[in-house]
């Protein structure tokens, strides 16, 4: 946030300007066998060796999962940064409109009240200079908050008598950056303003919103969650099939000298409905995989279970061949023999007919080809 000076200077600031998206997470690795593996605890999360660049993106992550209608949630944190590590906006005008502050604070101690005064002065000069409105909720995001700030969240009253009570302690720190007749109206504005603002996140129940979300796995490595049965593919074609589908067809067209130009057509012929229901419960057996996959962990480790078979077939796949049929043939024996990589979260739940439908996802998107009309050359 750009810097500004002196109470109301009138000069124009970005309202967003945080520092850059967390960067796409790698993929989860080191996964234990043992299905429902328990959340980790608050006194855990305090023994990771988290910087404060990782707890704000776990706060960012977990603001994300609230459900709040929140137009845009962004880190914020790091030098000047106003006492407003993560800013949740509840519409486009950004932090000039009503929005949520999450002060993140990952200490190995409990946060007390003397940690929490500076916050309160940086939000309100902030507001004062016009950087930014005041936020309509001010959250402290820490992983153990200590009973005595906890008791003063509770009681906005009490919380704004012990503010003023550091305030004007003799040889208080707090506002003594600030000239005196800014620290004047700091002050009055402290006394106008509502201290119901502030407000305590239990860890418990950030880890429970957290471990609905793909970043969770990450942060804190344990077992998957079972995963759901594999539903039967539809009867009807989905739009998202076409393309396998077609190749599939192809296949078909080629080998038994057919003209066939729909999935219907190919399920009622007795040389190729068998073959082709096979194709479809695997297509959608890796489907439900990937499904599984968004829902549970961050994309890069379901596109390295993906790419990982990707390349254990492309060269079978470039093979010569006397037809498509048998370039086919050869690759889902080649999937079936395939084992991801045991460091791959993943890797334990996917099956074998997963991997023959991974090889249909793969032609899906056109990165493999049954037919390429050099059989019999």
């Amino acid at each position: 946030m750009a810097e500004m000076s002196g109470t109301g200077g009138g000069s124009s600031v970005p309202v967003f300007e945080g520092i850059p998206e967390p960067k796409s997470p790698d993929v989860v690795v080191l996964a234990p066998r043992m299905q429902g593996a328990p959340l980790p605890t608050p006194e855990q999360v305090l023994r990771y060796d988290y910087s404060e660049d990782d707890w704000e993106d776990f706060t960012v992550e977990w603001v994300r999962a609230l459900g709040h209608p929140y137009a845009r949630v962004q880190r914020m944190g790091g030098a000047g940064d106003r006492g407003a590590d993560v800013a949740a906006c509840l519409t486009l005008d950004g932090t000039r409109g009503e929005w949520h502050c999450y002060q993140c604070k990952h200490y190995q101690a409990a946060l007390m009240p003397s940690d929490a005064w500076p916050e309160i002065v940086k939000i309100f000069v902030a507001k004062l200079r016009g950087i930014y409105e005041l936020p309509t909720r001010y959250v402290f995001v820490a992983p153990k908050i200590g009973t005595t700030l906890s008791r003063l969240l509770l009681d906005p009253e009490a919380m704004k008598d012990k503010f003023f009570e550091a305030w004007n302690k003799e040889k208080s720190t707090l506002g003594t950056d600030l000239d005196p007749t800014e620290r004047a109206e700091v002050e009055a504005f402290a006394r106008e303003t509502s201290f119901s603002m502030f407000q305590p996140a239990d860890m418990d129940w950030i880890l429970k919103i957290h471990s609905k979300t793909p970043h969770h796995a990450r942060r804190f490595p344990q077992q998957l969650p079972p995963r759901p049965a594999v539903e039967q593919p539809p009867s009807e074609q989905r739009p998202h099939e076409s393309v396998f589908v077609q190749k599939l067809l192809d296949v078909y067209n080629q080998k038994h000298g057919l003209t066939l130009q729909t999935l219907q057509e190919a399920r009622e012929h007795f040389a190729t409905k068998e073959h082709l229901v096979r194709q479809r419960e695997a297509y959608y057996s890796a489907e439900a995989l990937r499904v599984f996959a968004r829902e549970s962990v961050p994309p890069a480790t379901y596109r390295a279970i993906e790419d990982d078979l990707y390349q254990a077939v492309v060269d079978v796949a470039d093979g010569p061949y006397d037809s498509g049929f048998e370039r086919l043939r050869q690759v889902l024996i080649a999937a079936s023999n395939h084992q991801p990589n045991q460091a791959n979260i993943l890797a334990p739940v996917v099956t074998g007919l997963d991997r023959k439908g991974l090889c249909h996802h793969l032609a899906n998107d056109d990165r493999l080809t049954w037919c390429n009309g050099e059989e019999g050359r």
